[in-house]
């Protein structure tokens, strides 16, 4: 005895041959169509499987492909039994069923059923595998085939279409999906096929289409591109059609995926909201200029600087308000002011000038002025600029200490120590971080013994003008001592940026190397340590800290070395 499902839609014909199994011996389940065949195979394992393939909802096509796709139903036998099998004889051989029985005069065909059944007890039913039995009984009819036709043409558009459609039953059940709905799904037809609709999505996605389907009318229901909902990680749009055929109503899904659009258009509205934040953050000032150096934009920090507000300043000079140049009885017209010719001949100008406040009191600056370019065309200028007022006090005290190095130029130990202690307490204060970068020269010792101890006080004075081109001219550069160099980098955006920092460093020792003039190579280990004023730490900390970062590098380049 036997467990057979048989699936068929034909009322008269289910019960012939239902009768017949019954008769033989074998338990029989029944299904009026694919879809109902699926929720039986959810829970029951039959060894056999009967079906039509013209059916409503899941045709029998579809059930052979998902029953042969499944690992845990491969053991199953199917039996295409159709009335359509001469009409379509190519496709029907190449769905995976084990034997095609000619749906003919129910007499003439229960000796091929009996046979077929017969030959899965001995094991030989492979003897059936390009035959359909019972053909004889039959003969092609052109409308048919003209049908059959007509549905192969309409399954090649319907799985071309680049939006994804699916049909469901009013209570959720798919029963047909293009292979674009296959693709947003992220599911294999045999998954989606008989699964829920609305369990495609979670959450409150879920609960939304409920609501929105929960007494569809005749109109169609949109989820429109101003509210998408979130299936398989896509943002999706969808247009729901009601429809019904004779025999049933049911729903079509048009979906369309907007992830991309959506995506690009966040891309771009965080460059914007990220560039905004940037600008707000800075601790330096920022200013834009036009062509004409009028003021286009204003950052907090100038702003503060300056002690104006930001509508006195945009759409005014730059040179006749903040006086960049000199004192309003020393102005120069637009040509002579370096910062305002940056945006007149394209050239980057650095320097420092005297910058005048609202209240009339100048104070000193450190400035970068960069062209704006565009298709070779100047557009206006960039202008950061730093307050280094307690800078300058500073380093007049250390000059007066002689606290600087006499080979280099740089500060030597004393200053460093003095000067960073300095910056600390202002770190504090303001609420700003520093980053300490710790370099040690590779090679000084092979450069001494071998090429003397002049081209090694070169080499020294090379690194302190690389560091120097390197680093911005409000970080403090300094030689420790030997081979040891340090920078402090006072501008609060360095913490967070130190890959693009040690980035740049190696560009510029990779643009030295490269000289062909050069009597050896320039190699420096580097380590970084940040300071937090959240978490202060002394200076002599802060230095240990980089030390280690600095060995740890100079072990790797050691191991590198030798593994190569």
């Amino acid at each position: 005895m036997k467990t057979i499902l048989v699936v068929d839609n034909h009322p008269v014909v289910l019960k012939l041959l239902v009768e017949f199994l019954k008769k033989q011996g074998h338990e029989v389940i029944t299904a009026e169509d694919g879809l109902a065949a699926l929720e039986i195979l959810k829970k029951v394992r039959p060894d056999i499987v009967f079906t039509d393939l013209i059916m409503p909802n899941i045709n029998g096509e579809k059930l052979c492909q998902i029953i042969r796709s499944r690992a845990e139903l491969k053991q199953i036998h199917i039996i295409i039994y159709s009335a359509t099998v001469l009409e379509d004889e190519t496709n029907i051989l190449s769905l995976g069923a084990d034997a095609c029985i000619a749906k003919g005069p129910f007499k003439n065909t229960e000796a091929h059923i009996a046979t077929v059944i017969e030959h899965i007890d001995n094991g030989t039913i492979h003897e059936f595998k390009d035959k359909i039995l019972g053909a004889e009984d039959l003969y092609k009819r052109h409308i048919t085939t003209e049908l059959l036709f007509s549905k192969r043409h309409y399954e090649i558009i319907f799985n071309s279409m680049p939006e994804g459609v699916v049909e469901f039953t009013l209570d959720g059940t798919i029963f047909h999906a293009n292979a674009a709905a296959l693709a947003l799904c992220g599911l294999g037809e045999e998954h989606l096929l008989a699964s829920s609709f609305f369990d495609l999505f979670s959450g409150e996605h879920r609960e939304r289409l409920r609501s929105l389907l929960h007494t569809p009318g005749r109109a169609p229901l949109v989820i429109k591109e101003t509210a998408p909902i979130l299936l398989n990680g896509k943002m999706v749009t969808i247009h729901f059609l009601p429809s019904n055929d004779a025999a049933h109503d049911f729903i079509i899904a048009i979906m369309r995926d907007l992830t991309e659009k959506i995506t690009s258009a966040r891309e771009l509205d965080l460059l914007r909201r990220q560039q905004e934040r940037i600008l707000n953050a800075v601790g330096e000032g920022i200013v834009g200029l036009d062509s004409q150096n009028r003021v286009t934009f204003v950052n907090p920090a100038a702003l503060a600087m300056l002690g104006y507000e930001q509508h006195e300043l945009v759409g005014n000079s730059l040179r006749e308000i903040v006086h960049a140049c000199a004192p309003e009885e020393e102005k120069s017209p637009d040509n002579g002011c370096p910062i305002c010719a940056a945006s007149l001949d394209g050239i980057v100008r650095k320097g420092t000038e005297t910058f005048w406040r609202k209240s009339g009191t100048g104070f000193p600056v450190r400035y970068t002025s960069t062209p704006i370019l565009e298709d070779y065309e100047i557009l206006g200028a960039v202008v950061t600029f730093a307050d280094i007022t307690e800078r300058r006090k500073m380093e007049e005290k250390l000059r007066e200490s002689a606290m600087t190095d006499e080979l280099t130029g740089l500060f030597n130990r004393r200053g460093f120590m003095t000067l960073a202690d300095k910056l600390i307490k202002i770190s504090v204060r303001d609420k700003t971080d520093l980053l300490l970068v710790y370099v040690d020269f590779d090679n000084m010792k092979w450069i001494n013994d071998s090429l003397g101890h002049t081209v090694g006080d070169q080499a020294l004075v090379e690194t302190a003008t690389l560091l120097g081109d390197t680093f911005r001219l409000a970080d403090v550069v300094a030689r420790l001592g030997g081979d040891e160099f340090v920078i402090l980098c006072t501008d609060n955006s360095a913490l967070g940026n130190e890959e693009t920092i040690l980035s740049r460093l190696n560009e510029n020792i990779e643009k030295t190397n490269r000289l062909i003039s050069r009597q050896y190579p320039l190699s420096l280990s580097v380590g970084v340590g940040p300071y937090e004023h959240l978490s202060p730490c002394s200076i002599d900390e802060l230095l240990r800290r980089a030390d280690r970062a600095m060995y740890e590098n100079k072990g790797g380049k050691k191991t590198h070395n030798q593994d190569g």
